[in-house]
């Protein structure tokens, strides 16, 4: 497979995860890592560059794909992006969360939001939902007051991009679609995970405190009883 040359020192556009921006890069270091069948023959042309951003001067590990145009679709492999989700959040919904990063800095934002919609469906699944239908599942989730009126119209919303994202057509899925996408559901999974936990805590927290609490300190030294009658 004849490639598209590239040298160290040229520029190529990419994603920067630590400042999170688009940017020209410099690479500063170069990797064939082809593709092949069983019979040895390369199927695919994979590029492996070392970028140094253009921005903030770090380093980022790059991958593009041999195009008969050229190289193309430079994917940041490295660093990931940083999520921002509370360690609450379960293991699992984490990973999908983060894939749905990955997706969205790789600018395949059809990905992006199909993702998002895998991460509903382990909310669902996480927090005992047993309808198989997306839809259904959320309503589930509404009805026994795990979310609300507005989270709800969210992950309606949510459900609903995601199945333009999973199904066949000629409808797209812009970068502002998706990034919405992973802030919306950022924010339900904070939601539940966190805001909701953290809540129950304050509360029981203050009806122990409530509990706690001495008598009232004049009602000690006039020495009211329980009922309310002065004792003797």
């Amino acid at each position: 497979m004849a490639h598209n040359d590239r040298r160290v020192g040229d520029s190529i556009r990419v994603f920067c995860s630590h400042c999170e921006v688009n940017t020209a890069g410099r690479i500063e270091g170069i990797l064939h890592d082809d593709e092949t069948d069983d019979e040895g023959r390369p199927v695919l042309g994979i590029l492996l560059q070392l970028v140094r951003c253009s921005h903030c001067q770090s380093g980022l590990l790059v991958q593009s794909w041999d195009h008969p145009d050229g190289w193309q679709d430079s994917n940041t492999l490295w660093p990931g992006p940083q999520s921002k989700l509370s360690p609450l959040v379960p293991h699992r919904l984490q990973l999908a969360h983060q894939e749905a990063e990955l997706c969205f800095s790789a600018k395949a934002y059809m990905a992006t939001v199909v993702m998002v919609r895998r991460t509903l469906e382990g909310v669902c699944a996480d927090q005992g939902a047993t309808a198989k239908v997306l839809m259904r599942a959320l309503e589930e989730l509404r009805d026994s007051g795990k979310i609300e009126g507005r989270l709800f119209d969210w992950a309606q919303d949510l459900r609903v991009l995601g199945n333009q994202g999973a199904h066949f057509s000629d409808a797209e899925v812009s970068r502002e679609d998706a990034e919405d996408a992973l802030a919306l559901a950022e924010a339900l999974l904070d939601y539940i995970y966190v805001l909701a936990v953290r809540y129950e805590e304050f509360s029981k927290r203050r009806q122990r405190t409530r509990t706690a609490e001495p008598p009232r300190l004049l009602d000690s030294l006039r020495g009211v009883t329980e009922d309310g009658q002065q004792q003797p």
